[in-house]
This record gives structure tokens, C-alpha cells and sequence, in this order.
């Protein structure tokens, strides 16, 4: 469930964020359209950065389910002993 003053607030923080950027996208149009190549190879770097690193994530996160649940395995297969600890 969603609180509607949160999502006023993103929709402002995107907002702002938008106008920022579009000024200084009309502020330094001449170097944008100069370096269009550059930028389109950023873009592309950042972007395949952000892939790997989710992939990333996820793969850690699966291993660790599994290694959490072998060691519970582990861990119930193992005798109670005889006298309790204090």
C-alpha cells in the first residue's frame, strides 16, 4: 500500500530533477551535440555496469540461500547433547 504523500514527493523530486537537467542540457548544448559519440559509449558503459552488478547481486544472494540452507541441514542432523550447556 502506497502512502500518497510519498508519491507526491517522488513526483517532485523528478520534476526537479528534470528541469535541472534540461538546463544544463540547453546550457551546454554545443559540447552535448560535439561529443554525441562519447556520450552514447558512456551511456552504454553505465549501462552494462548496472547489469552486471545486479547480476551480481543475485548470484550472491542464491548462493548464499543455499549455502544458508545446507548448514541448517547440517545443523538439524546433529545430536543433542547429552548434559545442557549453562
Amino acid at each position: 500500500m502506497t502512502v500518497p504523500g510519498r508519491v507526491s514527493l517522488a513526483l517532485l523530486d523528478a520534476l526537479a530533477a528534470g528541469l535541472g537537467l534540461g538546463y544544463l542540457a540547453r546550457e551546454y548544448r554545443d559540447a552535448l551535440v560535439s561529443h554525441g559519440p562519447a556520450w552514447s559509449i558512456a551511456a552504454v558503459v553505465g549501462i552494462a555496469v548496472v547489469v552486471v552488478a545486479y547480476r551480481g547481486y543475485r548470484g550472491l544472494r542464491s548462493a548464499n540461500t543455499r549455502l544458508e540452507a545446507i548448514i541448517a541441514d547440517e545443523l538439524a542432523r546433529r545430536k543433542p547433547s547429552p548434559r545442557p550447556r549453562r
